[in-house]
């Protein structure tokens, strides 16, 4: 019997090609926002108060600020252009560089250390007495500064004391 060539199956159809999955569009991831001022201590006058009147945030605006006390008080107040004659009664000097204003709230365990003045019972005349002194002048400078204590990106403390000589 002859032999007869089988036919050939036909080739198989090569496998489809998958369909990529989309690549996923990144979507921004806003960077934690970082506090106004990291943790510590910083000395500045205080631009403004805000309260409002409906439980939201208090705030305050600062201007930082350096402050020396002694002979360095005496040694910047000369390098700033004060007179000899005029700089060597301070005691305290204040060197205020840079304008930058910073925003920041204020802890709802906020302590203040303010200076003895009028009888001060309530928190809200401790408030308006901050205002008051913020905004008091010595001749063309603010007459009082504040140390602020800063944890967490809030105010937990303000400390207040004079830019000038008490007597």
């Amino acid at each position: 019997m002859p032999v007869v060539d089988a036919p050939t199956p036909p080739a198989p159809n090569p496998a489809p090609k998958p369909i990529p999955a989309p690549k996923p569009i990144p979507v921004p991831v806003p960077a934690p926002k970082a506090p106004v001022l990291a943790d510590g201590h910083y000395d500045a006058y205080i631009s403004r108060v805000e309260i409002p009147y409906e439980g939201g945030t208090r705030r305050l605006v600062v201007d930082l600020v350096q402050v020396f006390d002694g002979q360095a008080a005496r040694d910047a107040a000369i390098a700033d252009g004060m007179t000899r004659d005029k700089a060597q009664y301070l005691g305290v000097y204040v060197r205020n560089q840079n304008p930058r204003l910073r925003t920041l709230p204020l802890a709802r365990d906020l302590r203040l250390d303010l200076l003895p003045g009028d009888c001060i019972e309530s928190r809200n005349h401790q408030f308006a007495k901050l205002i008051k002194d913020s905004r008091a002048m010595s001749n063309s400078r603010p007459a009082y500064y504040f140390t602020l204590t800063v944890a967490g990106g809030a105010i937990h403390r303000i400390q207040e004391d004079k830019t000038f000589n008490a007597c």
